[in-house]
């Protein structure tokens, strides 16, 4: 006679999602007007985010997650503000959705990033035309500081090299809010541990790119240490070698 599996519901995912996320993070911040104290602040996990909706489908074993990101033209054309946009969305579902385990069963994650105004990610968007000069993008995910998405048209040879680059780094600029929530500065800024946090040097301790198997997204690796091309195809979670 074989065991039936159990049923997994609504209230069993949650559950099993929860125990992994709500764990209490302690993130060390110092006070704005006295620069030598620090407090401490403890929240409960990226889940707690305005700018991120997500809906379980158990039937379907899908996971839809809406992220608000408040796109700014900021002076470009009206034709580069709806491609950097574009580009920006296929980035994000591209290098952040993924299946994932819960309670023993698969569920395919799909991000998908939508403007909006309210509860969003305010995110500037600015194109580089010139070729000797790399601008590079930056997200502090810090309240009151925009992130700024760059687009390097004159850097690359090629158009297709700048979409795909660009798609790469408003995915690793966007996951810096999504590690400040579930970690804090030390674990955005730090890049999940491979840099300081306020220089954004590589650590000494930090490996080269992996031989094999996934990039993540979110780290820098050491480029001298393992000198071995890296296609975007092997970058999941989120770094690359310069890093953002």
């Amino acid at each position: 006679m074989t065991e039936s599996k159990e049923v997994l519901t609504l209230e069993k995912f949650h559950e099993a999602l929860h125990k992994d996320i709500d764990k209490p993070v302690k993130d060390f911040r110092e006070e704005w007007n006295q620069a030598h104290r620090r407090h401490i602040k403890v929240h409960t996990g990226a889940h707690k985010a305005e700018w991120a909706k997500a809906t379980v489908l158990l039937n379907e074993k899908v996971i839809m997650v809406h992220v608000n990101l408040n796109f700014k033209q900021n002076g470009i054309s009206d034709a580069d503000y709806e491609k950097l946009k574009y580009l920006t969305r296929i980035g994000i579902d591209k290098y952040w959705s993924r299946r994932i385990e819960v309670a023993g069963t698969s569920f395919m994650v799909r991000v998908k990033a939508e403007h909006n105004y309210q509860n969003a990610i305010p995110v500037d968007l600015y194109v580089e035309t010139d070729k000797n000069n790399y601008a590079r993008s930056m997200n502090p995910a810090i309240l009151g500081i925009d992130a700024s998405f760059i687009y390097n048209k004159g850097y690359y040879p090629n158009i297709n090299m700048a979409d795909d680059e660009f798609q790469l780094v408003s995915a690793h600029e966007f996951g810096h809010s999504v590690l400040m929530h579930a970690g804090g500065r030390s674990l955005s800024w730090g890049h999940k541990g491979s840099t300081g946090i306020l220089n954004q040097s590589v650590k000494s301790s930090t490996p080269g790119y992996p031989k094999k198997g996934p990039v993540d997204l979110m780290k820098y690796y050491d480029w001298d240490k393992s000198k071995i091309p890296v296609s975007t195809e092997n970058i999941g979670f989120s770094s690359y070698g310069k890093g953002y």
